[in-house]
């Protein structure tokens, strides 16, 4: 690869890490302004959608523009885009779980429910679809599917996983995001297991299903919703949310696709 087309290719890097970051403050904007601080379901899931709209809406016109198509950016048929998905939400959910059993067995974190079970699944529902709107599905497709496929044309896959959880963690400091250590400390390794998660499956709908099902579960039991009161919650994340899915996924993944190269850099055309 010439130098003129490495150059290109860091400029469209830059150019849609800019606009990411101002379309998520534009919204965050917009909901503080119109909406307020206040949490409410409906107004979280319109701004949900606002997000998602705006950012196929720069992805397209950014693809139009390099004239390739989505497939390029780990996309495939229908039916295997679901499976990939699926993947990666049971990757997280199955070891999850039993983390959480674990957790809660040996007394290192304790829940207490304050609500009733339909109440329960009605808002996990919704914040379900919230969330795959408002993070899941905009935030995949720009770092794990445009950034990433184009970082891989100059980096092989382990150089691209560490490059794109900077410009994660770099987007989520202009967003905000970043308003901890805990985050700080969370959102690069988050941003590397979601590289890995892409990487090994090729596919961005893997950690589309990932993010979702963490980020959900993680939500849920904040006490914004009210329906939990959690000692413990560190533990629990790094635990059952974290550790035991990212090395119990990544090890199930290298075995579904044993031929994945991580030197491999992938052209374009």
């Amino acid at each position: 690869m010439n130098n003129v087309k490495r150059k290109d290719i860091m400029i469209r890097i830059v150019v849609v890490l800019v606009l990411g970051i101002i379309i998520w403050n534009f919204v965050s904007y917009l909901s503080d302004t119109f909406i307020g601080k206040e949490y409410n379901p409906l107004s979280h899931f319109i701004i949900a959608l606002i997000t998602t709209a705006l950012t196929i809406i720069l992805i397209q016109v950014l693809l139009k523009s390099d004239k390739i198509s989505w497939k390029h950016l780990g996309q495939s048929t229908f039916k295997t885009n679901i499976f990939s998905f699926l993947l990666g939400f049971f990757l997280w959910t199955i070891p999850a779980t039993i983390g959480l059993f674990i957790c809660l067995s040996f007394g290192w974190v304790e829940i207490t429910v304050h609500t009733d079970f339909n109440s329960l699944l009605l808002s996990i529902f919704i914040l379900f679809i919230t969330v795959f709107f408002i993070e899941a599905l905009p935030e995949e497709l720009i770092f794990r599917g445009y950034i990433y496929r184009y970082l891989n044309v100059l980096f092989p896959h382990w150089g691209t996983i560490i490059l794109q959880a900077c410009l994660f963690t770099l987007f989520a400091y202009f967003i905000g995001a970043i308003y901890s250590v805990e985050q700080l400390q969370f959102i690069p390794g988050f941003a590397i297991i979601l590289g890995v998660f892409r990487a090994i499956s090729g596919s961005v709908w893997t950690s589309i299903g990932f993010h979702i099902a963490m980020m959900t579960a993680t939500q849920i039991l904040g006490p914004i919703h009210g329906h939990f009161d959690v000692n413990g919650i560190f533990t629990l994340q790094f635990v059952a949310f974290i550790l035991l899915p990212s090395v119990v996924g990544s090890t199930v993944l290298s075995f579904i696709y044993a031929n994945f190269n991580w030197s491999k850099k992938t052209p374009l055309h």
